[in-house]
């Protein structure tokens, strides 16, 4: 079964990745306006690049999207569920597009997100794009994922993504 993972980063990317990797031919996908500030979103990215590598994933990306932090944050006004759908509704929609099976997220890793929300986005943008959204709380690997990539090198973050989650007032 190909399934599509939206990550958010690799430290969170990895619990998902040892949950899934033998029942699954797992891609990611990496669609995260949302990253403050582009020195960052770099960051994330390029780790995020070769953990994939590493994994012998491929790796996807929106062709046409150009960082611009502003016009994000204006989009998003301050509604962290609405982080979360921009982001699954591309995932999901490319999942479907692209011949997947199935899509889930990164950020069902992350004891930091509401994981409901992010469930409920994802189940959301499954029923208008006709792709199966795989579910599962991956939350219980995440320290030991997170640790194992900051043993190997990776680039791991101090914050959750946005600006807002920056000055510790995320969710």
């Amino acid at each position: 079964m190909k399934l599509l993972l939206h990550i958010c980063c690799a430290p969170c990317s990895a619990s998902a990745v040892a949950a899934l990797k033998d029942g699954y031919d797992i891609s990611f996908y990496w669609y995260n306006p949302n990253i403050y500030d582009e020195e960052e979103y770099v960051k994330r990215k390029e780790a995020a690049i070769k953990y994939a590598a590493f994994c012998g994933f491929k790796f996807f990306e929106e062709k046409d999207f150009v960082y611009d932090y502003l016009s994000w944050k204006n989009k998003s006004k301050e509604l962290c569920s609405l982080c979360y759908e921009i982001r699954l509704e591309r995932a999901a929609f490319f999942a479907k597009n692209n011949g997947f099976d199935y899509f889930s997220t990164s950020l069902l890793s992350s004891p930091y997100q509401k994981h409901d929300l992010v469930k409920e986005a994802a189940e959301k943008f499954s029923k208008a794009s006709g792709i199966k959204f795989l579910y599962k709380d991956f939350r219980p690997g995440f320290y030991e994922g997170k640790n194992l990539l900051k043993r190997q090198g990776y680039y791991t973050q101090k914050y959750c993504a946005c600006e807002k989650s920056l000055k510790g007032n995320c969710i």
